[in-house]
């Protein structure tokens, strides 16, 4: 007690109150108060930036987050740095939010499944089947509408959209096959923190269980949980499919994410250097595309050489119907401008998605 007393008398007034705050917020509000935020480098040194995901290594987001630092590096001529922290180095992806608001790490990818605890205009990317295939997707992210949410909807959250990726489509896998709403009667699944990704597996038939990403192997393997929900990307890096042994392509779900920078950092850096680095970032999108469709070809076939069974004959007809009150329930608390907007841009009629048939009981 005596100790904690001297630190707190030791400290400058600005920095008491930090000792009563949790060490990631405090160490974060430390380095602002420090001053370590200002990018303004010596003569001759560059501008670092640190960017943070949680994926491992080999995931392609990681390997484009790697692909972009190199081509900032190489169109800044070495002004800019961008260090990258992956495996959840620099926290999970609730902590790396909140550590690009306040500027304490420059840069971070966060899936709008996460950011719409925040931010509820990115719920509408949470919406169940929602996009056929990556193509809708991404006539979406390169419209206006993709345009808005990096400018001015991350911008009233104290960050720049600097660019997007996909993870592909999520799937469901457990321990037995998913084929029909029956199939996920009493089964626990690990869903993502969004409030309609949570409804939506509800109305499929299962109980959603939101977890930490890092959490969901141990809860798999010690049957915590009877399954999970991810792209074949994911699943196949991740090694979820050593625990669960079954993937149902029910494809419910299109994992989207931004790259977003603190706002505050990247207003200060030179107009030539935000320029160089958004053309790296154009460069890592293309670059991101074509990694991500290569390694998502090889990834059911991976998972089957590990013996994991690919149920391909899912009736996504009676999922579909089942998620149609998720809809209804996203239109009467948000309104429809911004749905028929996506839906637009992604060049179909702009209404719900039409179930093929009765929904199940």
């Amino acid at each position: 007690m005596r100790a904690s007393c001297l630190l707190m008398r030791a400290m400058p007034s600005p920095l008491r109150p930090l000792v009563r705050l949790p060490v990631a917020l405090a160490v974060a509000l430390a380095l602002l108060a420090s001053g370590l935020h200002v990018q303004a480098a010596p003569p001759g040194k560059p501008i670092v930036a640190k960017l943070a995901d949680i994926l491992s290594p080999e995931h392609p987001h990681t390997r484009t987050w790697q692909f972009f630092a190199a081509k900032v590096k190489e169109k800044t001529g070495g002004r800019v740095e961008i260090q990258v922290a992956h495996s959840a180095q620099l926290g999970q992806t609730k902590e790396l939010y909140q550590s690009v608001q306040m500027g304490s790490i420059q840069m971070a990818k966060i899936p709008t499944a996460f950011a719409s605890e925040w931010i509820p205009e990115v719920k509408v990317f949470d919406l169940p089947y929602l996009f056929a295939d990556r193509a809708e997707l991404w006539r979406v992210l390169n419209s206006p509408v993709g345009d808005r949410f990096r400018g001015d909807i991350y911008g009233r959250q104290g960050m720049v959209g600097l660019m997007w990726v996909d993870d592909g489509c999520r799937s469901v896998y457990a321990r037995q096959p998913v084929r029909r709403p029956q199939d996920l009667a009493g089964q626990k699944i690990r869903v993502q923190p969004s409030e309609i990704q949570i409804e939506a597996l509800q109305a499929m038939g299962g109980i959603p269980t939101p977890m930490a990403f890092g959490e969901v192997y141990l809860a798999l393997q010690q049957k915590v949980l009877d399954g999970a929900e991810n792209s074949p990307v994911l699943f196949w890096t991740s090694k979820h499919w050593e625990v669960s042994k079954v993937y149902s392509l029910t494809e419910q779900f299109w994992s989207v994410s931004t790259l977003v920078v603190n706002k505050g950092w990247w207003n200060k850096l030179p107009e030539d250097v935000r320029g160089q680095i958004r053309a790296a970032a154009t460069e890592a999108e293309g670059y991101f595309q074509e990694t991500y469709t290569a390694d998502e070809a090889k990834a059911l076939d991976q998972l089957k050489g590990k013996g994991v069974e690919i149920v391909t004959d899912v009736d996504r007809a009676a999922f579909l119907a089942r998620v149609q009150p998720v809809y209804e329930k996203f239109v009467r608390k948000n309104g429809s401008e911004l749905l028929e907007q996506v839906k637009a841009a992604k060049g179909t009629a702009a209404k719900p998605p039409t179930p093929a048939v009765a929904p199940a009981k």
